[in-house]
């Protein structure tokens, strides 16, 4: 009997309204309602999925966590009104058999992905238990004649219509509203970089600097009369995807106006033509490529290094001994000349020159667009930025305002790169543990085996013993160890038992507080590494004074696993790429150590800019 005083019925609503409940907590941080997911924190299994790839519908940026909350909205309106008032059940039962095949789908990813979500497991195990009443309950279609029929207009025309076309419009339409409520959350951080991509719009058009640079941006191999009012410099890759495409928008751009000009100049990321790197080699075929342009350029000029460079790009880069030749036939080029010639020594002293001069304006990685001397931003930007920026400069020069100016020189530029870089916003999270009491943070992702681990935490440590500086400092974990850590499984170096001393250092916090957490993490800093994990627990047994069995037990325990997800989570999200990583005042640090600088004179050259900005003295407005 379907009535709305039948214990299915009951059962089916209150299903659905703990999975509403659970969709919207994982809703929650998109919607601006929570700074994390209640339950989870920052880097749990619930923020991996809601974050990560499967955490978004592709090319529409819209969050899963939202299509749930709206699919169990929807069948609960529907559901009650299908009961109360009869209707036929046909597509109804047919629409949650499509959500049923969308949970179990979802469960595996899980399972898959290694990311256990509480909130999604009890949202798609009720969603599942929901199914199982709709078919046995609702298995007979028709009308119901034990409920009120028509009692309103409102039921009148539902009991005469296919429940399941109101089910799939009710769904879409709270969908949508769910997606406008996100993107509204979603605009503070794009505003944060809109106005910094405008800043750098101004920047270009009118931006200042001594003379002492230009000769770096010299040389090089130009496209367009070097007369023109719009002079643009590229150091680039050819392996290097955004090159490609910045390279792509160069080209559209000079077809439809004659006032630019565009330099090209080699910074390949590879140790084998490039010494300003050390031992870095991200892209094989990068020197190789860099050494075709050139020889090219030997053999047939200007003409012929620009067919060249259009080439490579459009083969990102990659040719091989066996591809080569016949590739050169193509081009119209004499493959024993141009490869005898890229096999030189012309060829390489040629990039390599180029990339000193890179060194020099502090590049560190590629594209770095120059136009009329000042950095252009394009990581800000949308793909019209470009020709925004262009057009802006265009629009000054017209005005008699615009000068070919000199960019910074790597020093300047060291914290330059630092104060544009993008803000990072994570919700605050109480494991972390500080040192010091300043308003300026220092965030530092790191595994103990690092060479470099030791030497920046004597720096910040060094900054903090200078009241005066208004620093403080916390260290979250990332091991490049697989034991704990899988996204490092390709990295070069890795240091077997890492895992364990991170592990180690945050159960002595999780058992005697910030102190013994603080004083584990300096020992083990301390010592010779590799260190041997039976020594680093005997001194964790002293510091906390409980039993090794209760330290291991801890270590071992989900809090801990919790605390070095969330470490490495976050870390991701900052940069990607080796240890150590470093964030002041939310923004990443792309270099803090360098020849022309020291650590320390960097440092309080950042802090120096962070007092300036802060409109308490003091910084305590942060």
């Amino acid at each position: 009997m379907k009535t709305l005083k039948s214990p299915l019925y009951c059962a089916g609503s209150i299903l659905l309204l703990v999975a509403i409940c659970a969709s919207f907590i994982l809703s929650g941080t998109k919607l601006g309602v929570f700074d994390s997911i209640p339950g989870c924190g920052v880097g749990s299994g619930c923020d991996n999925v809601t974050s990560g790839p499967w955490g978004g519908v592709p090319g529409i940026n819209l969050p899963v966590s939202f299509v749930g909350l709206a699919w169990f909205l929807g069948l609960l309106s529907v559901f009650h009104c299908c009961v109360a008032n009869g209707c036929s059940t046909r597509m109804f039962r047919w629409s949650v058999r499509v959500g049923v095949v969308a949970s179990v789908g979802f469960i595996i990813i899980m399972i898959s992905i290694g990311s256990f979500c509480k909130w999604c497991a009890l949202a798609h195990v009720c969603n599942i238990l929901f199914w199982v009443i709709c078919e046995f309950w609702l298995a007979k279609d028709g009308e119901n004649s034990d409920a009120p029929k028509k009692s309103t207009l409102w039921g009148f025309w539902l009991a005469n219509k296919n429940i399941g076309w109101h089910l799939w419009c009710r769904f879409v339409f709270i969908l949508f509203l769910l997606w406008g409520g996100g993107r509204v959350q979603g605009a503070h951080e794009l505003d944060l970089n809109k106005a910094r991509a405008e800043e750098n719009i101004k920047e270009v058009v009118s931006g200042a600097a001594d003379e002492s640079t230009l000769k770096f941006l010299e040389g090089g191999h130009r496209i367009g009369s070097p007369e023109a009012p719009i002079q643009i410099v590229m150091f680039t890759d050819y392996q290097c995807p955004d090159c490609k495409r910045i390279e792509g928008q160069l080209a559209s751009i000079m077809k439809t106006r004659n006032d630019i000009s565009v330099v090209v100049k080699h910074f390949p990321f590879n140790f084998e033509c490039n010494d300003q790197i050390g031992t870095f080699k991200l892209h094989g075929n990068a020197c190789w490529a860099a050494r075709a342009a050139e020889a090219a350029a030997i053999v047939g000029g200007d003409e012929a290094w620009e067919k060249m460079h259009t080439w490579l790009f459009s083969q990102e880069g990659r040719f091989t001994d066996e591809t080569f030749a016949g590739s050169l036939i193509d081009l119209g080029f004499n493959p024993q000349e141009i490869i005898q010639v890229m096999m030189g020594d012309e060829t390489i002293r040629t990039v390599k020159e180029d990339c000193v001069d890179g060194k020099a304006l502090g590049v560190y990685f590629t594209p770095m667009v120059f136009i009329n001397g000042v950095e252009y931003l394009w990581y800000y930007g949308s793909g019209e930025s470009l020709l925004n920026t262009i057009n802006s400069v265009a629009q000054n020069i017209k005005d008699g305002k615009g000068e070919t100016i000199a960019p910074p020189n790597a020093s300047k530029k060291l914290v330059e790169d630092w104060r544009r870089g993008k803000i990072h916003e994570f919700p605050k999270s109480e494991i972390l543990s500080w040192s010091g009491d300043g308003s300026f943070d220092f965030v530092v992702w790191s595994d103990y085996q690092s060479t470099l681990t030791k030497e920046i935490d004597q720096e910040i440590k060094a900054l903090i013993k200078n009241k005066n500086l208004n620093v403080r400092y916390t260290f979250r974990h990332f091991p490049v160890d697989e034991s704990c850590n899988a996204g490092v499984a390709n990295a070069p170096t890795k240091y077997d038992g890492s895992c364990a001393l991170a592990r180690l250092v945050l159960a002595c916090g999780a058992l005697a507080g910030d102190s013994a957490r603080w004083s584990m993490h300096d020992w083990i800093l301390k010592q010779e590494m590799p260190l041997d994990l039976d020594v680093a627990e005997e001194y964790a047994v002293s510091l906390t004074g409980v039993g090794l069995g209760v330290i291991q037990d801890v270590v071992g325990g989900i809090d801990v696993a919790n605390q070095m997800r969330a470490d490495i989570f976050t870390k991701n999200r900052v940069w990607r790429r080796g240890v150590p990583v470093i964030m002041i005042d939310n923004r990443f640090v792309p270099r803090w150590r360098s020849n022309e600088v020291s650590a320390s004179e960097f440092f309080q050259r950042v802090l120096s800019v962070l007092e300036e900005e802060s409109p308490d003295p003091a910084g305590t407005s942060k």
